[in-house]
């Protein structure tokens, strides 16, 4: 005879039934009771975790703040127009002034601008030279100039004279303006590391004085080798 099959499992036994009577019938009387001592707030042997902190900024190098302080232009200080040493007119660190005019200077005495923007100024009265640093659309008005006028790193400037210059100097400049007289036809201009530099003299082929001509002073050079030396001139941009 064939063997008999096995009872199929009642209704209701075992699965998630059986779980949950399992769960009804736990005792918890052998667990400890946790005591304040063995809490985790509570213990002096942990280390208490500490939230990540925010990755510190890279320090700017060195070198590139000394460069930016260098090659910032206009004041770093108080305005300041006076004589020192009894040969040096200093004009420093002015701003905004529209006419700033310098009447005591003598034909012994220098005049320095240093670190000026936005101002224009005039000095009637025969010096020994001018001397330009820092500045920043800055317009100079002069007369005669015994020695030289130099700029020397400044940016968008402008210069005048009525009377008579003989030597002009540029140096790490970006736009000068030279706006030269009769008188000072024969000045020598000296550039150097410098662009955008131009020269306002009188129309020698008119015959009205407020006639004038403007002509770039050049800023690029050809060096041929011819032997054992270097021969440079003026790039054709400049010649026609």
């Amino acid at each position: 005879a064939p063997a008999p099959k096995p009872a199929a499992p009642a209704a209701g036994v075992g699965g998630m039934a059986a779980i949950f009577g399992g769960i009804s019938g736990f005792s918890t009387g052998g667990l400890k009771k946790v005591t304040d001592d063995m809490k985790t707030k509570n213990r002096k042997d942990e280390v208490p975790l500490e939230a990540p902190k925010p990755a510190a900024k890279p320090a700017e190098p060195a070198t590139t703040k000394a460069k930016s302080t260098r090659d910032q232009k206009g004041p770093r200080g108080p305005p300041i127009m006076e004589i020192q040493r009894d040969t040096n007119w200093m004009i420093e660190n002015q701003e905004g002034q529209s006419m700033l005019t310098l009447e005591d200077a003598t034909m012994q005495q220098l005049v320095c601008i240093i670190n000026c923007r936005n101002c224009t100024i005039h000095i009637k009265t025969k010096v020994k030279s001018i001397s330009v640093d820092g500045c920043e659309k800055v317009n100079v008005i002069c007369g005669d100039v015994l020695s030289a006028v130099e700029f020397v790193n400044c940016d968008r400037m402008q210069f005048q004279t009525t009377g008579k210059v003989n030597a002009v100097a540029i140096d790490k400049c970006n736009g000068v303006n030279l706006h030269l007289p009769k008188e000072s036809l024969g000045a020598e201009i000296t550039s150097a590391k410098s662009s955008e530099m131009n020269v306002t003299i009188p129309d020698p082929d008119s015959s009205d004085p407020l006639d004038t001509i403007e002509m770039p002073i050049p800023e690029q050079f050809v060096t041929l080798i011819k032997g054992k030396k270097l021969n440079t001139g003026v790039s054709s941009l400049y010649t026609h």
